[in-house]
């Protein structure tokens, strides 16, 4: 039986960036929106506004003028019109009058994208076609002429129509027009059941503002020739605005029946115990009562509750304490899930899905007990230089921008950010927020996405972390509440000293005056941690040690090093050494040498040569010690590096001549997990012929043997000759047993005795690291206090 490649999946939505609209000149500007799986967004504005012409230009029924259409992650420009009715489908304002057609018939043409014009329909279309007339109650309909029925019966027929498409992004022109309060109703309830049953993103627009203000999780204003406002309904739904947007003047809106506004209420006239017995069930938002302002926003039905975490400064603990409160929140039976909006990182991890995301919400995902997912992270700046990075959207690379250029980016996607973190509350049941940097990096603040910007786009509580190992702890504090506007500080509900070493009761007199001048409660001083886990800050202090112990593993410090996590397992032994080594007169002669994944492959091979490194990696390369490169440390291994489409901005690079391979860089990011083996190994490591592996790649660029080099991991993802090998294998290292079996092999040559236990149950030990790091940080925190921040009552 026929399914014409109908699977469910997992996608990304709808996302605009930048674009621009209008059919002989511009009507509506810079429109960046985001419908993310299982939301509705909806459009408003007054009549002429351009609420149908973006519809018409995001379905493909006219060109844009400017700017860029995502589909599930792809420009919609790059996507046939065949494949992209297989994601999209619309049902547009105005009459359709199909001749000689009966509502079946009409209903069966959803399927054209599967059969094409004329095709015969199989047993899986007419599967569709039935679930869909079901759906929208027209069976009984179905063999009636549609030219003969009523206003409401075609609207649930063209709806059937756009369901049978099986899309996963559906656009609808005022679904409403037309219809009696019976058929609103009706046709209403089945978008709602669209988006949280079908689990589809739904664009439309509306002219009634009271519908939006009901049915919508996002809701976008149009007006004068651009999106005036773009939140959730209780963002939007503000009297002013709402008179401003109609050019309602002082009309007396009380004409069409009662109006709410979500600025407007009486809950100073609700009892103090009625109101705290609802704050108690989480029903609304404190903020919003201590206000009295009545929140109608649907945004906030079915949310989960949430805490931010930011720093004074990088590299504080704000990654790690994220990390405890995920494993902490888990243990007590939540659903927990970790978000950070935007993660400038070299250490990324690619899903199951095949999308990038950075590793420290990898990490904590994994402390959660959650599958990692991109919306945890939907914004991701790989540094490509000092002041340049590699842009990643909702897991997939935009570009290449400067630190100018992404700053006014950055403005476009606040509707992914929401779209990622609306789509995760509606999943998880409390979601732990960390931030990046500090909130008080004032030359930042303008179009903040990332610490206070997020906070108060989310209406998040806020933990602030200090670290007193490395000195002026107090001032940290509360130098960063001083440079905090009001409403900020406000927000910071409890303070956290971090990596404290000593008596802690000696620390008692700076925690009472810190109270007193912050104004602020300190919820904890978590200890000095000795734990082994993922970390993401460049500043770690891993690059620091030089002890070479009985088992010594050079990893080469690269400019722009990334993934180094790739080597952690390593460090889990007491018997290894892992230095990271940016001197040549540092390496020494370790019993294997690594060189790492960068983000600059060209940049770093050339540093690499004017260091006097390259030399020093072929001489021990020459004497037999094992070199490993992975990634990008695989490409530098071969004999050229070719550069024709200017990814990197060199044409042709020399290598280090060490493999028969060739790289060419290429546009296009490889991104994919791996599931294979180790295919030919040669040298040392001979005996791992058939040694199962698992990881990810991550790469811009092919590489290719021009000569007698044997397959070191399989497809083609690796090569090796002698004792060097390479491979585009992220976290080769990590499982079955191959960090064990590697250094058991090459001790055993040097006649070394490793303990390589530690190696051997990777999963067993991060496990029991996350553990250690939950129990360390639940008895540091007030615990009740962090519950009380979320609105929740902890379980005993």
């Amino acid at each position: 039986m026929a399914d014409h490649g109908i699977n469910e999946k997992k996608g990304d939505g709808l996302h605009t960036s930048e674009l621009t609209v209008g059919y002989d000149s511009d009507i509506v500007k810079n429109i960046s929106l985001a419908a993310a799986p299982g939301k509705i967004v909806t459009l408003i504005g007054p009549n002429g506004s351009g609420k149908s012409t973006i519809l018409k230009t995001v379905a493909g029924l006219l060109e844009p003028r400017s700017g860029v259409i995502m589909l599930e992650g792809s420009s919609r420009a790059d996507i046939g019109s065949g494949e992209a009715s297989k994601i999209l489908a619309a049902v547009m304002t105005g009459r359709v009058d199909p001749e000689l057609m009966t509502c079946r018939s009409v209903i069966e043409s959803g399927r054209y994208p599967y059969t094409g014009l004329f095709g015969k329909l199989s047993e899986e279309d007419v599967k569709k076609v039935d679930e869909a007339m079901v759906a929208t109650d027209t069976t009984d309909i179905a063999g009636s002429d549609f030219r003969n029925i009523s206003d409401g019966q075609r609207q649930r027929v063209l709806l059937a129509r756009a369901i049978a498409q099986d899309p996963r992004v559906l656009i609808l022109d005022e679904p409403t027009s037309f219809l009696d309060i019976r058929y609103k109703i009706d046709i209403l309830t089945k978008i709602k059941k669209l988006s949280t049953e079908k689990n589809m993103a739904i664009l439309m627009s509306l002219h009634e503002p009271e519908i939006a203000l009901k049915l919508s999780d996002t809701v976008v204003a149009v007006g004068d020739g651009k999106v005036l406002r773009i939140g959730t309904p209780g963002e939007v739904f503000t009297e002013e605005f709402i008179r401003e947007l109609y050019k309602l003047g002082d009309m007396d809106v009380g004409l069409l029946g009662r109006i709410w506004y979500a600025d407007r209420g009486s809950l100073s006239d609700i009892p103090d115990e009625i109101r705290d017995a609802t704050l108690a069930k989480g029903t609304w938002s404190s903020y919003y009562f201590n206000a009295r302002h009545t929140y109608c926003s649907a945004d906030r039905r079915n949310k989960s509750r949430h805490l931010m975490i930011q720093g004074t400064m990088s590299n504080v603990g704000k990654s790690v304490i994220a990390a405890a409160l995920c494993r902490i929140f888990a243990q007590d039976g939540y659903k927990v899930a970790p978000f950070k909006s935007q993660n400038m990182a070299n250490n990324s991890f690619v899903t199951a899905d095949g999308l990038e995301m950075g590793r420290a919400q990898v990490m904590q995902a994994v402390c959660a007990g959650a599958e990692p997912d991109v919306r945890m992270n939907p914004i991701l700046l790989k540094p490509t230089d000092d002041s340049g990075s590699q842009v990643v959207v909702m897991g997939k690379p935009v570009g290449n921008m400067r630190a100018a250029e992404y700053f006014e980016y950055k403005k476009s996607l606040v509707s992914t950010i929401k779209a990622a973190y609306d789509s995760l509350s509606s999943e998880y049941d409390i979601i732990v927020i960390e931030g990046a940097g500090s909130p008080a990096e004032i030359n930042l603040k303008d179009n903040d996405i990332v610490n206070m910007g997020l906070a108060q786009m989310l209406d998040a509580p806020v933990l602030l972390v200090g670290d007193i190992d490395r000195g002026g702890v107090f001032a940290q504090l509360i130098g960063t509440l001083d440079l905090l506007d009001d409403n900020e500080r406000d927000r910071v509900k409890g303070l956290v000293i971090n990596k404290f070493r000593g008596d802690k009761a000696l620390l008692a007199p700076g925690i009472d005056m810190l109270k007193e001048k912050a104004k602020c409660d300190v919820t904890g001083v978590i200890p000095y941690m000795d734990i082994n886990i993922d970390d993401e800050d460049s500043l770690s202090g891993r690059f620091s040690r030089r002890e070479a112990k009985d088992f010594d593993i050079v990893v080469i410090r690269l400019p722009h090093i990334a993934n180094y996590t790739d080597f952690d397992v390593f460090e889990e032994s007491d018997d290894i050494s892992v230095r990271y080594e940016n001197r040549p007169e540092r390496i020494g002669k370790p019993d294997m040498l690594i060189i790492p994944g960068t983000k600059n492959t060209v940049g770093d091979l050339k540093w690499l040569k004017a260091s006097g490194i390259a030399d020093v990696i072929v001489k021990l390369a020459g004497e037999d010690i094992p070199v490993f490169g992975i990634c990008g440390g695989f490409q530098m291994l071969g004999r050229n590096i070719e550069d024709p489409e200017a990814v990197e901005g060199t044409e042709r690079e020399t290598g280090l001549e060490l493999l028969p391979v060739d790289t060419v860089m290429k546009s296009s990011k490889t991104r994919k997990s791996f599931a294979g083996n180790i295919s030919v190994p040669t040298g040392v490591l001979s005996s791992l012929a058939g040694h199962e592996i698992k990881g990810y790649e991550i790469h811009m660029g092919q590489t290719e043997p021009f000569d007698r080099a044997c397959e070191f991991t399989s497809g083609g993802s690796g090569y090796c000759l002698g004792n060097v090998y390479g491979t585009y294998v992220h976290g080769i290292f990590d499982e079955n047993m191959m960090a064990a079996d590697i250094v058991r092999i090459i001790s055993g040559l040097n006649e070394k005795s490793v303990d390589v236990s530690a190696l051997a149950d990777r999963a067993g030990y991060k496990q029991k690291q996350y553990d250690l790091l939950a129990d360390t940080v639940r008895a540091s925190l007030d615990m009740d206090s962090v519950y009380r921040m979320m609105g929740l009552q902890r379980n005993i």
